[in-house]
């Protein structure tokens, strides 16, 4: 051992002997997990690997249908749990989380298959020592760095071979997978790197042409690799569609949709979308064997249109009716082929059009233009559809009742049989949904969770995103563990950002749930809900980020009780308009729990600023936040939590205080900026604020002029409420600075009843200059 590290862990051993310290855990860290998948229908063994999982209590699962049905071991590093998942589990991709009775971790990815899991075996880096596998199987392997993995597997003349990959999906690290299909000669048949539908992750398909064995090669695309590059390939005789035709459906309508291949091949089936479920879903073949993941449908509240061609040429194009919303649907069938759609609107409509393909897995980059009945551009775009950035989307207002005609085109002016799209034309829609921000530029997960201690809170910043909805919107979270409660009642009609803050009782028993809190409007008029739409970064280098994914349900736990405490300490007078406040937070700490404490401001009404954050030192009580109001901040009451944050020696722990109000009102006193006043270094002159009394109160307030350096003194002066001017003596000396001294103001210390002064800051921006002596001639 080196005689440095030496010496200090025997330093640090002397040191835990004499300190009777309690490691509290909390925020447990999944690191990876194995396997990354499972079939359905299936009971198997789940390894967690990561730290602070020795006290693990359960998975917090995001989807119905699994169930852990017990612990085989929990240490600080290692979890073994065994799992089950209900046959009808839809395959694909899951969320999980490991809580502990001390708090939860990260979301993790895994996913459900159709196939039982095969382990790779190394080696199997060429050939000659491929692993022997067969039709049907999810293969569980990893890349590590120049590696390249082989499988044989056996086919006859005309049986199809389809492959699909999990990588960058899994959520690991960056991992870019190229896949292929090989003879014996090492050709390859098929091969896939990236795909519009899973982006780094592919899919191949072949019909093999003659008997014999052949290979499967799994590699990362640029020889990379590393043991957190892990792969689950499914393996079998199933088609993989890469879009759908048409890729939509009013909710509740049976459809005939083509299931449309790579090279254009497809085949047709009916579906019936359920009448509620959300736009954005998932949908599989039923008459063939089905692929690993579904394909993207839209279910929405309005009928499709499929194009009738010709339709290059919009002098020729038939009307479509439109009855407030509308999905046009066609296929870019070839290069430079162009789609005209004829619709008829009415003066005063507020429409919007969502170009889609790329996020339905088509490869057309749509271009969508909106033409008047002459030929008159009225709208159109490109790159803005949101999270898949080449669809497109934009809203417009109808200038004149008429036909209008949407024209659409692949950017690079490419086509083909899989160039689908579907244009969405609605009302411009109204919603409203909650989210919490980023607290960290690397971490999106980063306490986007709900550990809520028992005796204590939990709270987070929520923005609220209105979309042509306005009013007062009700906090609804149905569901919750036993023993827990939201205090948040509402979000008021004029903010856009609340404290979302829990509570767990003291005896209230361990539990977790994943909860859809919902916002209801308190108008009953209004019709619109919302509820969360929490984005996560799954997979990011530095800047870049290449995979996401949006969660509509808040994970919360109640967790063992917090070695600390916080509370604001209730303010007796009211925070005025350009006045300030000293708000208190006090620690109550369990025995022997003495490390510092990281308090967050985690909101602020609009008009109050204040530092985000402050740090109790180790073994200290108390720290302030001063709270400092514009000239314009409303008067209202208004409810301030702050978030503790402490690492506990095995992780992080946190508890957040009650809700304390503070109220504000407009300035008691008000006073204009004085004229500047000028003096000259070495003499004094007074300083004259005209004082406007517009709350009386009672007693004498202390006014100072604040602003003025070291070598000025200024001695405050008492008023009282029928004072007018409030006149400051300024006397410089030899060491006072020449120039001018600006952005003074005056403060006022006001009492009040509760025996708190009310602080107010008047006559804001005011200056004096000091001159030089002028010289005797």
């Amino acid at each position: 051992m080196h005689p440095i590290k030496s010496s200090l862990s025997f330093l640090i051993l002397g040191l835990v002997g004499l300190i009777p310290a309690t490691l509290w855990a909390s925020y447990p860290v999944v690191s990876s997990l194995t396997p990354n998948g499972a079939q359905r229908g299936t009971e198997f063994t789940l390894t967690i690997t990561g730290q602070f999982l020795e006290d693990f209590d359960s998975l917090m699962f995001y989807t119905p249908g699994f169930e852990m049905k017990k612990v085989i071991k929990a240490e600080d590093r290692k979890v073994e749990c065994v799992v089950a998942v209900a046959a009808d589990v839809p395959t694909g991709k899951h969320v999980l989380r490991a809580v502990t009775k001390s708090g939860i971790s990260h979301g993790r990815q895994f996913f459900i298959g159709n196939y039982p899991n095969v382990e790779e075996k190394e080696p199997n880096n060429d050939l000659e020592l491929a692993q022997t596998v067969g039709m049907n199987q999810t293969l569980e392997g990893v890349v590590q760095t120049e590696d390249v993995d082989y499988f044989k597997i056996p086919l006859k003349k005309g049986q199809r071979i389809t492959l699909e990959v999990e990588g960058l999906r899994l959520g690991n690290t960056l991992f870019d997978p190229y896949i292929a299909i090989l003879d014996s000669q090492r050709f390859e048949k098929a091969s896939s790197d990236d795909t519009i539908l899973h982006k780094m992750d592919g899919f191949c398909s072949w019909v093999a042409d003659a008997d014999g064995d052949y290979y499967i090669l799994v590699r990362e695309s640029s020889y990379r690799g590393s043991s957190s590059s892990r792969y689950r390939l499914h393996v079998g005789d199933f088609r993989r569609p890469e879009v759908v035709y048409p890729a939509g459906a009013r909710a509740g309508v049976k459809t005939k949709v083509k299931f449309v291949e790579p090279g254009g091949e497809s085949f047709e089936e009916e579906v019936a979308m359920a009448a509620e479920g959300g736009e954005d879903q998932m949908i599989f073949p039923k008459t063939q064997p089905a692929p690993a993941s579904g394909n993207p449908f839209r279910v929405v509240a309005f009928d499709n249109a499929l194009e009738v061609e010709p339709n290059e040429d919009r002098s020729k194009v038939a009307a479509v009716a439109f009855d407030g919303g509308i999905a046009l649907n066609g296929v870019i069938q070839a290069p430079g082929d162009v789609d005209y759609f004829k619709v008829p609107f009415k003066k005063g409509q507020k429409l919007q059009v969502l170009g889609l393909a790329q996020s339905l897995g088509s490869p057309l980059d749509p271009v969508v233009s909106l033409y008047d009945a002459a030929g008159k551009g009225v709208a159109s775009n490109d790159d803005g559809g949101g999270d898949r950035r080449l669809d497109s989307k934009f809203t417009f207002d109808v200038p004149a009742d008429g036909d209008y005609f949407l024209r659409i085109s692949d950017h690079l002016e490419r086509g083909g049989p899989d160039y689908v799209y579907r244009l969405e034309v609605e009302s411009a829609p109204r919603s409203v949904y909650f989210s919490s921000p980023f607290y960290t530029t690397n971490d999106s997960h980063y306490r986007q969770f709900f550990p809520v201690p028992k005796g204590g809170r939990f709270a987070t910043l929520v923005n609220v995103t209105r979309s042509n909805v306005s009013g007062e919107f009700v906090f609804k979270a149905e569901g919750l563990p036993p023993g827990m409660k939201l205090l948040t009642p509402n979000v008021p009609k004029d903010l856009t950002s609340v404290p979302l803050l829990f509570e767990a009782a003291a005896d209230a028993p361990h539990g977790h749930a994943v909860v859809p809190v919902k916002l209801e409007p308190a108008d009953p008029a209004t019709t619109v809900q919302g509820g969360v739409r929490q984005l996560f970064e799954i997979v990011r280098q530095g800047v870049v980020v290449y995979h996401t994914e949006y969660h509509d349900r808040l994970p919360v736990a109640v967790v063992d009780e917090a070695p600390f405490s916080l509370e604001i300490l209730k303010p007796k007078a009211p925070l005025v308009a350009d006045g300030v406040m000293e708000l208190t937070v006090k620690a109550t700490r369990k025995e022997g729990y003495t490390k510092p404490i990281r308090v967050l401001m985690l909101w602020k009404p609009p008009g109050i600023s204040t530092l985000g954050e402050r740090t109790i030192p180790e073994g200290k009580d108390e720290v302030s936040f001063t709270l400092s109001a514009s000239g314009s901040v409303a008067a209202g009451a208004w409810n301030f939590t702050v978030l503790g944050e402490s690492d506990g020696g095995k992780g992080r722990i946190y508890n957040a205080s009650p809700f304390c109000e503070v109220k504000t009102e407009p300035a008691w006193i008000t006073a204009p900026e004085i004229a500047m006043v000028a003096v000259e270094k070495g003499q004094e002159t007074t300083v004259v604020a005209k004082l406007e009394v517009v709350k009386p109160f009672e007693g004498e307030a202390m006014a100072r002029l604040v602003g003025m350096p070291d070598t000025v003194p200024v001695e405050p002066v008492k008023i009282n409420k029928d004072t007018k001017d409030v006149v400051f003596t300024v006397k410089t000396t030899e060491n006072s600075p020449l120039g001018k001294q600006s952005n003074l103001f005056v403060q006022i210390d006001v009492p009040t009843v509760e025996g708190e002064a009310s602080i107010h800051r008047v006559a804001n921006k005011s200056s004096v200059r000091i001159d030089a002596p002028r010289k005797v001639e």
